[in-house]
């Protein structure tokens, strides 16, 4: 349906298009020629054919004509039906808005030197693409009636083409500049280099996972021995080179290959390990996870052992001298002593098994132990829990190391510290012999009569309180028994049996008929 108006409608028709109000194509210097009047005979223009496509032809032309009756020249929108430019919305508004729009600036029309040149000028704002249809429908009828019309004009002539991608008009390109910048010459050469490199790696990368050529290994179990050295926090990557370095395997794809899907190669130590030479990667896995492998002396050191003793035990099963571990003990600042420690080294060397080394020395050694008891001390809340039976931490590992060398059944130790408590509160005298046999050097059973009356601060017969020290490096049961007392009254315990249980009470009666009996069994209750 037609969108023209009606000859009867009472708007006035609009304003005639004009040369200025759309895009502009070169002519010639007599261009535009006088627009024929409508009566004009179809031979003079093929504008006004007489056939019966001309009414509809005219009537859209006379839509937009003000002077029916008086001839006008055709201007370039006419005559080649260039829209005028619509109103663009401003930024940040939709076309579809209902607020005002912002005519875009025109451009003034080509001068006769560009005509002359056959210049193409584009404008520099571009139309929209939705014409209204009357201007749709009078370029139907141009387009019917004119083909080739520059052709036919003689206008174009030899000039270019416009084509889609060329710069707008306004500011044309200089002279002798071309469109590539000497930067972007550079970046497309870089870039160039840089795909030819990553196919180039990328490539040999590619072929090195399909390659079929078989991982260099050895066969068998190797022959000879070799020491190598696995270091701390070795992976097992690192693991496979060193034992390619000391030519145990023949390449680290060996020995990862036979590692590959076995967990236990996780548990590697670090430490020195006796390996063969030439081994195949099989076998050198298979070796290296042999506990028999690693080259080094497991010691043990039990509860209850003091200072003194620890380090002699530890000479015998190490092979180092003992002056080497006297030496450390009489300068202890260096095995990580927890700040309360007053120095002293008796109670921190704590009792287990270690591995150690053929190269270890006497100070890594007893600064394991130490370090092993401070991490008993976190676990056990050592510092934490102290205050709670009233005591510092010191205090409390001298209890310990009483309770240690007092009792060895278990369910016991928790009762030794409960009578320990009881006799501190009422100020009475521990009467603990072992005390005193660790001052002396000596065992409990070597203690006599006269050894009793010795005045020291460990005779805990003649003294009130604690010994001034741990009286031997307890184990972590016996400090648990003294950060947790039995309940109960008893001050006095006394032997029952040869497996070392203990008769508890309160009454001084009843321990007197007690100890009758020990030392009627010869349990040495004397």
């Amino acid at each position: 349906m037609s969108r023209h108006r009606a000859d009867s409608d009472d708007e006035a028709p609009p304003p005639p298009p004009t040369a200025d109000t759309g895009p502009l194509f070169l002519g010639q210097d007599n261009w535009p020629p006088a627009r024929p009047s409508p009566s004009a005979s179809a031979g003079q223009d093929p504008l006004f054919a007489s056939n019966g496509d001309h009414d509809r032809s005219q009537s859209a032309f006379d839509d937009h004509v003000t002077h029916k009756t008086e001839p006008a020249p055709v201007s370039f929108a006419d005559r080649f039906n260039i829209q005028p430019p619509i109103a663009y919305p401003q930024v940040g508004q939709s076309r579809f808005d209902q607020g005002p729009l912002v005519e875009p600036e025109l451009a003034e029309p080509p001068d006769q030197t560009s005509l002359a040149e056959g210049q193409i000028v584009h404008h520099p704002t571009a139309p929209d693409h939705d014409l209204q249809d009357a201007h749709d429908e009078e370029a139907d009828v141009e387009e019917a009636h004119l083909e080739e019309p520059a052709d036919d004009l003689g206008l174009l002539g030899g000039a270019p083409v416009a084509e889609a991608g060329h710069r707008r008009a306004g500011r044309p390109r200089p002279p002798g500049r071309s469109g590539r910048r000497p930067l972007g010459i550079l970046v497309s050469l870089g870039v160039i280099a840089a795909l030819v490199a990553g196919i180039f790696f990328g490539g040999r990368a590619i072929v090195g996972l399909f390659s079929t050529e078989p991982t260099a290994d050895y066969s068998g179990q190797g022959s000879g021995t070799v020491e190598i050295e696995v270091p701390e926090g070795a992976s097992t990557a690192r693991i496979a080179e060193v034992l390619v370095e000391s030519d145990v395997v023949a390449s680290t794809q060996a020995f990862l290959d036979a590692a590959s899907g076995n967990a236990d190669v996780m548990t590697i130590q670090p430490g020195l390990y006796a390996m063969r030479s030439q081994m195949s990667g099989e076998a050198a896995v298979a070796l290296i996870l042999d506990p028999t492998a690693r080259l080094l002396d497991r010691v043990t050191i039990p509860e209850g052992y003091t200072v003194a003793r620890t380090i002699e035990s530890l000479a015998e099963q190490t092979e180092i001298p003992l002056a080497d571990f006297q030496a450390v003990v009489d300068a202890p600042e260096q095995l990580g002593l927890p700040p309360w420690s007053n120095g002293q080294l008796e109670g921190f060397l704590y009792p287990a098994t270690y591995d150690v080394t053929p190269d270890s020395t006497a100070g890594e050694i007893l600064g394991a132990m130490v370090a092993e008891f401070n991490e008993v001390a976190v676990e056990t809340g050592l510092e934490a829990n102290a205050a709670a039976v009233g005591l510092t931490p010191y205090e409390v590992l001298v209890v310990s190391s009483m309770v240690q060398s007092e009792v060895t059944v278990e369910r016991e130790r928790s009762l030794v510290a409960r009578v320990i408590y009881n006799r501190l509160d009422q100020n009475i005298a521990l009467g603990i012999d072992a005390t005193l046999a660790y001052e002396l050097g000596i065992n409990g059973g070597e203690l006599t009569t006269e050894a009793l009356t010795t005045d020291s601060p460990y005779n805990t017969r003649t003294r009130v309180g604690l010994p001034p020290t741990p009286i031997s490096n307890p184990g972590q049961p016996s400090v648990v028994g003294a950060l947790n007392p039995a309940p109960g009254d008893f001050l006095y315990y006394v032997l029952q049996n040869i497996e070392g249980e203990h008769l508890f009470t309160a009454s001084y009666d009843e321990f007197l008929a007690a100890k009758a009996q020990c030392e009627a069994a010869g349990l040495g209750c004397g």
